[in-house]
């Protein structure tokens, strides 16, 4: 991968810290979680938002765009799991089976149902059509920070502050293996695209690469000073990006762990990092109330026209910043690239 390039494109999301972001499968649309209690879609395009939706009472900490695209996701303080309508904005259920915030929610891959991990220890799953409760897993004493099915769907993994992450069976709720995490909790989960290894992200700092069928940690990454609050994969799983309450973003080779580059902008904690479809940018969002778009491929022409759409719509000039978005609108990104094979655990049911 190129050096990353990249220009401030700062855009005041919220009037409070963004602690959750994602793109949409088509890369056109951004949602974001707020602590002011808003769950915002961004056109990415023209950098304005779509949808400003209201619901939630208190801080919103984690959003999630169904495989197919049509809603989002939430969870926040107020112990509820929301999914909202992307095209309108509108709230389509509300349901509260934690008794304390919701810090993470996930799609299974199909989209059928809805997993979320809370501040109780507790992971619920979902029908993503309804939110009806199809059951709740018990077996965190602490925070569970982090719930991501494999790739499959047939499995769910969680991570906690209780330093250890579990894999259950999605079907039965069955607890299929549970590894230690040497007395680090742990802040966030994520499957490579190939569904063969786990990324982690950890309060010490370290970014933690895990292989789930023989049990151990392949690598440690240990270059962020303070918590590293969420780590992602490239879509095509040779990069991996991490946000910190250093300020920095961390790019690394997911294959050597060596560190390509550190990104710094941010006034203040990074607590959320997310590649674009096609792979060529990396969004970002912090305490200091900004999203940052990153440019992963300096030669990418679409470069300039989102960073004229960014700055003309922070400055409200509406005629520029539609002309933007037009312009963009005619480039069409690249397919992000096709999962791989399933480890011998995410295989299939046992």
């Amino acid at each position: 991968m190129p050096t990353p390039h990249w220009r401030s494109v700062p855009r005041t999301a919220a009037t409070d810290t963004i602690y959750g972001l994602a793109l949409s499968p088509d890369g056109q649309r951004l949602a974001t979680a707020s602590w002011d209690s808003l769950v915002k879609i961004w056109d990415v395009a023209a950098g304005r938002v779509e949808h400003e939706m209201r619901g939630h009472d208190g801080r919103v900490y984690t959003v999630r765009f169904h495989p197919a695209g049509q809603w989002v996701a939430s969870g926040g303080t107020d112990t509820t799991v929301r999914l909202w309508d992307v095209a309108t904005g509108a709230a389509l259920w509300s349901q509260s089976g934690h008794s304390s915030l919701v810090y993470s929610v996930d799609f299974q891959p199909g989209g059928e149902l809805l997993a979320s991990g809370s501040e109780d220890g507790t992971i619920c799953i979902w029908t993503s059509a309804d939110g009806t409760l199809v059951r709740t897993i018990e077996g965190h004493p602490q925070y569970v920070q982090g719930v991501v099915f494999s790739i499959d769907g047939t499995r769910l993994v969680s991570g906690s502050r209780d330093c250890t992450m579990a894999v259950w069976d999605v079907d039965s709720g069955e607890e299929l293996l549970r590894l230690d995490v040497i007395n680090n909790g742990i802040n966030s989960t994520q499957f490579s695209p190939d569904g063969t290894r786990l990324l982690l992200s950890n309060v010490d700092g370290s970014i933690g690469l895990w292989d789930l069928e023989k049990g151990g940690l392949i690598m440690e990454m240990e270059e962020h000073t303070y918590p590293a609050w969420s780590a992602v994969f490239s879509p095509d799983g040779k990069t991996i990006a991490s946000g910190s309450a250093d300020k920095t973003i961390v790019l690394w080779d997911a294959f050597t762990g060596a560190e390509m580059s550190r990104l710094t902008g941010h006034e203040k904690d990074v607590y959320c990092v997310a590649f674009s479809p096609d792979g060529k940018w990396l969004y970002s969002g912090s305490v200091d109330k900004h999203i940052r778009a990153w440019s992963l491929d300096s030669s990418d022409p679409r470069w300039e026209t989102l960073s004229t759409a960014w700055q003309t719509a922070e400055a409200e000039d509406a005629k520029a910043a539609a002309e933007a978005a037009i312009a963009l609108a005619e480039q069409t990104p690249a397919k992000a690239p096709a999962s791989g094979l399933l480890g011998r655990l995410f295989g299939g049911k046992r």
